[in-house]
């Protein structure tokens, strides 16, 4: 029987979550399509929940992960701050190599 070591992952800081697998997610789709709206519509939330997301994001790490593009001919969007670029690729490495070491020592502490 082999048994398997699962587990999630979030950021925090000073104790206030701010962002996990989900928001990981948006900012991916957020990067994609350059609109909140339809990155909300690819992963199947709503608008509000979307923003909030975002802003409590924001707000409990006091940092800024999007800005917005404003209109004109090109019309308008969103568009990821180069610190929510970074924040997302150094969470999905991590991701990565956590998910690594947790198969590694999974089958060295748990195959019966």
């Amino acid at each position: 029987m082999q048994l398997q070591v699962k587990s999630k992952t979030w950021l925090e800081a000073n104790g206030k979550f701010i962002i996990g697998e989900g928001g990981i997610a948006l900012l991916e789709a957020i990067e994609k399509f350059g609109s909140i709206q339809l990155a909300a519509k690819h992963l199947g939330w709503s608008y509000r929940h979307t923003w909030g997301y975002l802003k409590n994001m924001e707000r409990n790490s006091g940092r800024q992960f999007i800005v917005a593009r404003h209109g004109g001919t090109a019309r308008g969007g969103t568009d990821l701050t180069p610190e929510g670029r970074k924040l997302r690729r150094d969470y999905r490495r991590f991701q990565k190599e956590l998910r690594t070491t947790v198969r590694k020592r999974s089958r060295l502490l748990f195959s019966y």
